[in-house]
């Protein structure tokens, strides 16, 4: 196993000690929050053990597959060098992700924080920073990036595409970290900075439609 994984490892490791001993205290009746809308506000809210191992068991998954990829991807055996500088850093990025949010949703149940911050929009915020600086270094493949089948069909596309995508995913994630501080502050607000947010996101994939259509005449 790659050494490199050994942080995503450690992370999830702690991840589901933490779960399993905060369950073990947690009064049955208790409620974990573990969805929010587009407005950063919670929506839904799951029972007690569902609530602390459902994001750890979705880590341990995500582990997983992003270790054993060399076994079962065939574009990981073109690039194995490129994969291996990579796809470390974006499964501690991603596992570490979930692992805020879970971490987030526990202290919110329990009381031990307060509404000072938009916890979604400031983790989302980090999350996208981070992928938009390694998503141009992401040699093509069928699991991680912006896979769509023009992309997959043009190394040059994924290319473009990706160092076009990572330009997006950092504007939109300074934008939702710098909302995360206006919690406070009317809904519309919070809406609009998110349906920005998904616009940038999503930008990538219509350009890269576009560098299709162009490379075809």
């Amino acid at each position: 196993m790659n050494k490199k994984f050994m942080l995503a490892i450690i992370i999830v490791v702690i991840q589901i000690i933490v779960s399993l001993v905060v369950a073990l205290q947690l009064p049955e009746d208790i409620k974990i929050p573990t969805h929010w809308n587009m407005q950063g506000q919670i929506d839904d809210y799951s029972g007690k053990w569902e609530g602390t191992m459902m994001l750890a068991g979705i880590n341990a998954f995500i582990l997983l597959l992003m270790v054993f990829m060399p076994f079962y991807s065939v574009r990981y055996k073109k690039h194995p060098e490129r994969f291996q500088k990579t796809l470390p850093s974006i499964t501690t990025i991603i596992v570490g992700f979930f692992a805020l949010i879970h971490l987030f949703s526990l202290l919110i149940a329990t009381g031990k924080i307060t509404n000072l911050v938009n916890p979604l929009f400031m983790i989302l915020g980090l999350l996208f920073i981070l992928l938009g600086n390694i998503l141009p270094k992401i040699p093509a493949n069928f699991y991680v990036g912006i896979r769509t089948p023009w992309n997959l069909s043009s190394d040059t596309n994924w290319r473009k595409t990706h160092r076009f995508g990572g330009i997006c995913y950092v504007i939109g994630g300074t934008i939702m970290l710098i909302g995360s501080i206006f919690t406070k502050l009317n809904p519309t607000l919070n809406s609009a900075i998110f349906i920005i947010f998904i616009t940038l996101a999503l930008v990538p994939i219509l350009y890269s439609f576009i560098l299709f259509k162009q490379s075809k005449g």
